[in-house]
């Protein structure tokens, strides 16, 4: 039966013929993959000058499901699918760790997951319980990204300082060609 509304219904503009509306999609988590990226109070991203080993490190625990939990990944194999150094992997991840965006159980385990704070895969209660259940470090920058925005910024102020300020154009009437 098609569905009516008071005097809505929905219609096939080619046929004219009322027609059944989709189901809607449920809100809840169904597995089929989507990460929601939390923003608020968090630091940026781009300003914690994240190398593209970090970021490569960052999808691959995603597309790993590390969202919502732990995935057990040595630095060895991490390097082999991102095509970087196993050192290069290792320091990715310890960087990350340290700034907040992963979370490891302990310091010696081979595990790591995203945390709940930035990244989570799942309803957004289900991001809140685990929040409060894991008590995740907020993001922070580090040295290296406080050195970088430090250094952008004092470039940005030399430029602006160099700049000679432009004279005004003049004002030209309708239609008046400039002269040469």
């Amino acid at each position: 039966m098609p569905t009516r509304r008071g005097r809505l219904a929905l219609v096939d503009t080619g046929t004219g013929e009322v027609v059944e509306p989709k189901p809607r999609t449920p809100h809840q988590f169904d597995g089929q993959g989507y990460t929601l990226q939390s923003k608020g109070d968090e630091v940026p991203l781009y300003s914690l000058g994240l190398t593209a080993a970090e970021w490569a490190a960052i999808d691959w625990l995603r597309e790993h499901d590390a969202a919502h939990a732990y995935v057990k990944v040595t630095p060895d194999d991490l390097a082999a699918d991102i095509l970087c150094n196993p050192t290069t992997a290792r320091k990715s991840l310890s960087r990350l760790v340290k700034l907040g965006l992963v979370l490891k159980p302990s310091p010696r385990a081979s595990a790591y997951q995203l945390t709940p704070r930035r990244y989570w895969e799942g309803a957004g209660s289900t991001q809140a319980t685990a929040t409060k259940r894991l008590d995740p470090p907020r993001v922070t920058p580090d040295e290296k990204a406080t050195v970088r925005v430090a250094e952008k910024t004092a470039a940005q102020r030399e430029r602006s300082a160099d700049a000679q300020p432009r004279p005004p154009r003049p004002r030209r009437a309708a239609g008046e060609v400039e002269s040469r």
